[in-house]
């Protein structure tokens, strides 16, 4: 067994313990020491240990100022360790048990862990964590890097914010934009024959499957992408015509985090939204072709039409430079550049009034002149099946309008409060003024006559809506209106058969619309807007306007000054009085009128400051020293005129651009329409439109097998060719009047009529067959007709009566 160690040798061993587990820790560990060394539970007893170890010898200072974790110190604890301890009569007075018996405290505290004991230094604890403590003292923050970082957190999660505002709005707005072809389905469906209800909403609800997968594969590469095909024409260079990028192929290059540059959405949100738009163009041409065309060659003509004709009018308008973002380059524009032929040429199309109404409206007349009209248009009226249907499609329509306008700002800003309230006030103005028209010339006004206004109102402020006032909204909507209602008039004097009015309220109502942009913009709107006719003559009165304002404020400055005297006096005078008075209640009632014109007074300074302000707004001059100084507000538009006399603008510069944007869009829309209608139509055999027996049947049973909308109260589908009357036929020149039936009830006499009304295997009878051909509505026991002779068509149906309810009947007429 080996003998103790002395007191001196201990001390050495448990010094240079020390001195190798600092040496081996991390400098994490020498902080959590020093930490330790303070701590009054951990001082006393290692101050104990160490006294009664004996070590109290003196020792190099330069050893315990070095840093404890260089090799250096590892090594000199080593070397101290071993070491043997010297002999003498120095070792004596080192003995710990007098040490320990004149220290009691120790015993009384608990002993030290061996961790603590191998961690603790063999030196005084306050003075090694006084010479510690400069070097374990963390850095202080700074302020101003808080600051910093605290208003960029702040900014960035403002961002996020805005971001996820932008993108909610959007993301809403194009559900809103595909909530309008259900309602043009619905429009459109209301209008037609009750035989072809179901064919023709199929034709819209078709667009939203074959369009909507095909958008996403390869149109928003073709109609949003880096220029592909490139011109010069109408003054502009490498005006883009179509584009396309294989990484936009099914959207492969584009991750859900890439944000659309110049804007605070995902470029997934303006896939989907610029999609709905090219979903509901193509289902606006069905309506000028509907009741004649079969479904499956229908679906090969949008295919093509969304590519040879709306994908190159949406890249030419609409497409910029958002693919072209450089991260390396600070402070590049990206996302402000049109890339494409119109948008250069500085067209103005906010939502829609050249890429979509007028090429679907002109499509739509393209479409009719190859297809031919409907089989006894226009001898045959074709009266509509459900007048509810349609305007419950007009009032969808109007509501998803408002995602139309409102979300093609392209986030929730003022711009789109803009649109939305142009919107509205050019719908109702647009309704409004087509009743008004359809009552002064048909004397009433009509539901299908509202329901139309209603449309061509928001056909109208598509291409303006961000870009014009609300008053100028009234004036496009009144417009429209009034000469959208001709328009329609007009299709029986051309001779087309536009079967739903297509290109009299989309191609009409757009082409109108886009010029009409011209007319009322204002650049005030919006920073991508231009003045338009009335902003540039506004001009010069807005200069003279403001000069008198200013006149008028140096005038009144000039009456404030001249009543100085008299409120100081009246002033003076108020405080005299309340000085003077006696009486308590008077004395207060003074001192409040004292009180009132020395605010009076007081006031004055302020009065004449704030004019003073007003009038330096107005009339400052710019400094010369700052070059980023415009001056005052007649300056700004004095240099405004200038500029536009410098680029050569005038009041008809934006209209005459609005007229060519509109002029390029219907005739491309009209000529390559003309060319793949006729290639559809030839292609499949001819089968683009439906042969005349199956017209005569109905596109309902005919294309689909199914009964769309069947008011008749038949449960069974027939299956063979009807015998079904004629519809009534028009007399040239024919007047109308009623035939009254007298000496049966309502209730019979309609059922009786609906009865005659319905296939039958026989030949129908002779006398209904007279009197069909004129009838045009029938309400209780009142029979409207229009053409023939009334006296005879009433014996006719005298007798059609008494032998179907076999009994003696009455008529009389009402001219």
């Amino acid at each position: 067994m080996n003998a103790p160690a002395s007191p001196l040798q201990s001390g050495c061993c448990f010094q240079a313990l020390v001195l190798s587990i600092l040496t081996l820790t991390r400098t994490t560990e020498v902080h959590r020491v020093s930490r330790l060394l303070p701590s009054p539970w951990l001082v006393a007893p290692v101050l104990a240990f160490g006294l009664g170890l004996g070590i109290a010898a003196p020792q190099d200072d330069e050893k315990t100022s070095e840093k404890l974790p260089t090799p250096r110190v590892v090594g000199d604890s080593k070397n101290a360790a071993a070491e043997p301890a010297p002999k003498g009569p120095e070792a004596k007075p080192e003995e710990p048990k007098p040490e320990t018996k004149k220290t009691p405290t120790p015993a009384a505290e608990p002993t030290p862990p061996k961790e603590e004991l191998a961690k603790a230094d063999p030196k005084d604890p306050k003075e090694e964590a006084k010479k510690e403590e400069p070097k374990k003292e963390e850095a202080k923050p700074d302020p101003i890097a808080e600051l910093k970082s605290a208003t960029e957190k702040a900014a960035s999660t403002a961002s996020d914010g805005v971001k996820r505002g932008d993108t909610a709005w959007v993301l809403a707005a194009s559900a809103l934009v595909l909530l309008m072809t259900p309602g043009l389905a619905l429009f459109y469906g209301g209008m037609v024959r009750r035989k072809n209800v179901l064919a023709t909403m199929m034709q819209s609800y078709a667009s939203m499957a074959v369009v909507g997968l095909y958008w996403v594969a390869v149109g928003y590469g073709l109609a949003f992408g880096p220029s592909m095909i490139k011109i010069n024409a109408l003054g502009v260079e490498d005006g883009g015509i179509v584009g396309w990028d294989w990484k936009l192929f099914f959207l492969q290059g584009v991750g859900p985090q890439d944000y659309l540059a110049g804007y605070n959405i995902p470029v997934y949100t303006h896939v989907m939204f610029q999609g709905m738009f090219a979903i509901i163009t193509p289902a606006l041409i069905s309506g000028a072709i509907a009741e004649r065309i079969r479904f499956w060659p229908w679906t090969i003509f949008m295919i093509l039409w969304v590519t040879f004709v709306y994908c190159p009018l949406a890249h030419m308008v609409w497409a910029f430079d958002w693919f072209s973002m450089d991260p390396t380059v600070a402070g590049k524009d990206v996302g402000a550049s049109p890339i494409g032929l119109l948008g250069k040429l500085g067209a103005l199309d906010f939502a829609g009034g050249t890429v979509v109404h007028i090429a679907a409206g002109f499509s739509g007349l393209a479409c009719c002149l190859v297809l031919s009209k409907r089989t006894g248009y226009p001898e045959h009226a074709m009266h509509p099946n459900s007048m509810v249907l349609t305007l419950i499609g007009a009032g969808l329509l109007w509501f998803g309008w408002f995602g139309f306008n409102g979300g093609s700002a392209l986030n929730a800003s003022d711009l789109g409060s803009t649109a939305f309230t142009t919107t509205q006030a050019a719908t109702a103005a647009a309704g409004l003024s087509w009743m008004l028209v359809e009552w002064i010339f048909k004397g009433k006004p009509t539901a299908l006559g509202l329901a139309s206004g209603i449309v061509a109102g928001l056909v109208a402020i598509t291409p303006a809506s961000g870009f014009v006032l609300p008053w100028g909204g009234v004036a496009i909507g009144v417009a429209a209106g009034v000469i959208c209602y001709f328009a329609v008039q007009a299709k029986a004097l051309l001779g087309y058969d536009d079967s739903l009015d297509a290109f009299g309220v989309h191609g009409i109502g757009g082409f109108l619309g886009a010029v009409l942009t011209g007319v009322f913009c204002y650049a005030v709107v919006q920073s991508a807007s231009a003045d338009g006719f009335f902003a540039h003559k506004a001009l010069p009165r807005q200069i003279e306007a403001l000069k008198q304002e200013a006149e008028d404020l140096k005038k009144e400055i000039e009456a404030l000054k001249k009543t100085e005297p008299d409120l100081k006096k009246a002033a003076d005078e108020a405080a005299a009085k309340a000085e003077a008075a006696t009486d308590e209640k008077e004395k207060k009632e003074l001192q409040k009128k004292a009180d009132a014109a020395k605010a009076d007074l007081e006031e004055l300074p302020r009065k004449i400051s704030r004019r003073e302000d007003r009038i330096k707004a107005i009339e400052r001059p710019k400094d010369s020293a700052n070059k980023d100084d415009k001056g005052g507000e007649i300056v700004k538009k004095e240099d405004t005129i200038a500029s536009y006399k410098e680029d050569g603008k005038g009041p008809m510069t934006q209209p005459i651009i609005q007229l060519k944007a509109a002029l390029v869009s219907s005739v491309l829309a009209f000529l390559v329409s003309l060319i793949l209608c006729f290639v559809v139509q030839v292609g499949t055999g001819g089968n683009f439109r439906t042969v005349v027996p199956k017209e005569n049947d109905g596109l309902d049973q005919t294309e689909h097998g199914e009964v769309g909308f069947d008011l008749s109260g038949v449960d069974t589908v027939p299956t063979g060719r009807t015998a079904e009357p004629k519809p009534a036929k028009i007399p040239p020149g024919g007047k109308r009047f009623e035939v009254v039936v007298e000496g049966v009830e309502n209730g019979g006499l309609m059922n009786a009529w609906s009865a005659l009304c319905q296939p039958s295997d026989g030949p129908p009878d002779p006398d209904f067959k007279a009197v069909y051909p004129y009838v045009t509505t029938v309400q209780g026991n009142r029979f409207r007709l229009r053409g023939g002779d009334p006296k005879s068509l009433s014996l006719n149906i005298q007798k059609l009566f008494q032998k179907k309810l076999g009994k003696p009947l009455k008529v009389r007429v009402e001219e």
